[in-house]
This record gives C-alpha cells, structure tokens and sequence, in this order.
C-alpha cells in the first residue's frame, strides 16, 4: 500500500512504499496479462474518479491493481531492480499530486504510462545509465518478462520448454543491450501492444521518430536473433 503523510499543512503531502522490499519477489512472480481490450470497466472508473476527489483508499486499490504492470515496463526500460522501483515510486507521487489532470478516466493507463516512460527516461539521463553486461547476467531470470512476446501456441514439452526458456533469454538479453529510447519504443510496441500515434503521444515524440526507433530496433534485434525469433515477436502483438 502506498501511504500519504501530511507535513505542516495539508497541502504538503509526502508518499512512500512501506515495506517494498518484502514485496519484490510478489512482483517479479505474478502472471504477465497482455492488453487485449483496452475497455475500462465502470468500477475503475469509479475508483479514478474518487482517486481524482482525494480518496486515498481509493489511490490505494489503484495503485494495487497497476502497480504490477508498471514495474515490468519501468524494469524492462531500466534493467536494474533498484532504478525500477525508484521509477514506479516516482510515478506514483505524480499520479497522486496531479490527479486532478485525468479529464478522462478512460485514457487513465496512457496517462500514467506517459507518466513512467518520462520519469525513468528522466531518471536514467540524470544517471548516466547503461544496462551492463554483469546486470544482464545477475537478471537473466527476469526474461520472463518477455515471455509472452515469443511463446507458443501450443503447450511445450519438457525439452521445448528449456529451449523456449534459452529462447526468450536471448531475445531479454537483445532488448536489454538496446539504447534506452529504442528500447523504450519497442517494449510499448511489441510487449503492451501500443500503435505508433500511441506510442508517440506517451514519449513526446513524433511518429516519424517512432517508426525511425523500431526500424533500428529491428535491425539491431536481426542482427542478433535468428529471423524466426523476430518473427514470433512480431506475430505475437495483438494489435497492428
């Protein structure tokens, strides 16, 4: 649960994360869920509009069912356990201080996507950093981040497993080794399924920008993957 403290006076307000440590291993374990239908139930949107009055109950539930979702992104952008929780952490407080900027409840995970990609982009220019090689080795088993970008229709015996595992450690390891905001493009691209106008909206970009970062994405993953790999990540968005 994220809790708000208040200073002074009730307008200064401080957020923090009590006890997240004890809850890392919950979120690398939970089930990845794609996208699919971006329809919004009408008990979210409840929850966004008294999140939106002020209600921290409400904030809390929110941040519950998102907080999941938005560490894989802020982690598969970073590469690094600690960067990724200070991103998501970061996130939040802007969720909860500019609240009252959601005109539409619909548009609420765009909004606070946009939120994310900027404040680890922020974070990481600030930081000079660079995902090295021993991370990628220390988090090889986060791969399975990636997992539904090349998995099999069918279900895989023992043998296909261990190769689908090496697989998707290969194609972890190759979006890892990409420049941040190429690597930015294609995780929203391929892993949460954003179109390119979409895409370009939540970095501030143009389309063309976009397009011209998943061209060298592309490219660079070809040159590191065999084509059949590139395939399945292609064949596995759901939306064009």
């Amino acid at each position: 649960m994220l809790c708000v403290l208040y200073g002074q006076s009730k307008n200064e307000k401080f957020l923090f994360f009590p006890n997240r440590s004890s809850g890392k291993r919950l979120l690398y374990n939970r089930c990845i869920e794609r996208n699919g239908t971006k329809d919004m139930d009408e008990k979210t949107k409840a929850l966004i509009e008294k999140m939106k009055a002020g209600d921290q109950n409400a904030f809390d539930r929110i941040y519950r069912k998102e907080a999941d979702k938005l560490y894989r992104i802020a982690y598969l952008i970073s590469g690094n356990q600690s960067d990724s929780e200070d991103i998501l952490q970061e996130t939040f407080v802007k969720c909860f201080l500019h609240r009252t900027e959601i005109h539409n409840p619909e548009t609420f995970e765009k909004w606070i996507t946009t939120i994310l990609v900027r404040t680890a982009w922020k974070l990481l220019k600030k930081k000079g950093r660079a995902v090295s090689m021993d991370e990628l080795r220390e988090n090889e088993e986060q791969a399975g981040y990636l997992e539904q970008i090349c998995e099999d229709r069918e279900s895989p015996g023992p043998l296909e497993m261990v190769l689908q595992r090496e697989e998707r450690r290969r194609i972890y390891q190759a979006v890892m080794e990409l420049e941040v905001k190429i690597r930015t493009v294609m995780i929203l691209y391929y892993y949460r399924d954003y179109s390119v106008k979409e895409i370009a909206a939540l970095t501030g970009s143009f389309e063309g920008t976009v397009k011209s970062r998943l061209y060298a994405g592309r490219k660079m993953l070809k040159g590191k993957l065999a084509d059949g790999k590139l395939q399945k990540m292609e064949a596995g968005r759901v939306h064009g």
